[in-house]
């Protein structure tokens, strides 16, 4: 059942505002410390990338997707609630001057930040994911099978077109399917007794 001017409060629903701020902060940190670790190795890649062969050249693209991964997160500790709270429903008629709350933001078609981090976050964890694969494949290639560097570069590519052409695709069919966020059965029904005890 579809629900309309409805959805769960951004506050104080799961934890004290107090454990939040600890949280996001915790989090934050940790995100700060994977952008300035990633970032040392990329910039470490770029002066001089000809030391970096593969099996080892697939960690560099690895830490390329947790870079953009630690900005994301970092980029959502200064936005605060901005990205993923929305402005409060009106209140219904019957209820007047009812105080209504900031919900959490719905689906992907409610404001362009929290799109741009969706799409920033879910296409490099799964590109992440590929790329980790990706190693262990390549350095299964030069220890198990005792390829060299040149035979594994001269597959590479198809390491790139696994590792981003999947997960573009998948980022796509999720935005195109309008699955950003899928409440379940139970969720549903949970907000739809609320909304009916609202009404009362």
């Amino acid at each position: 059942m579809d629900l309309h001017d409805c959805g769960a409060p951004c506050h104080a629903m799961f934890f004290p505002e107090r454990e939040r701020t600890v949280l996001r902060y915790w989090v934050g940190s940790w995100a700060a410390i994977c952008v300035a670790s990633c970032l040392f190795t990329v910039l470490t890649f770029l002066i001089d990338s000809s030391r970096f062969r593969y099996p080892e050249r697939a960690i560099v693209f690895l830490a390329v997707c947790y870079l953009v991964v630690g900005c994301a997160y970092v980029a959502g500790l200064g936005a605060g609630d901005s990205v993923s709270c929305r402005e409060p429903f009106p209140p219904p008629v019957k209820l007047g001057r009812l105080q209504m709350m900031s919900t959490i933001t719905q689906g992907h078609r409610q404001t362009t930040s929290c799109t741009v981090l969706f799409m920033a976050l879910y296409f490099c964890c799964m590109a992440a994911f590929a790329w980790w694969s990706c190693l262990a494949f390549a350095w299964f290639l030069a220890a198990g099978l005792k390829w060299g560097h040149e035979a594994i570069e001269n597959k590479s590519h198809l390491f790139h077109l696994v590792a981003w052409a999947v997960p573009a695709l998948q980022t796509i069919s999720v935005l195109a399917l309008a699955k950003v966020e899928e409440f379940s059965a139970a969720e549903k029904m949970s907000l739809w007794l609320l909304k009916q005890k609202l009404r009362l």
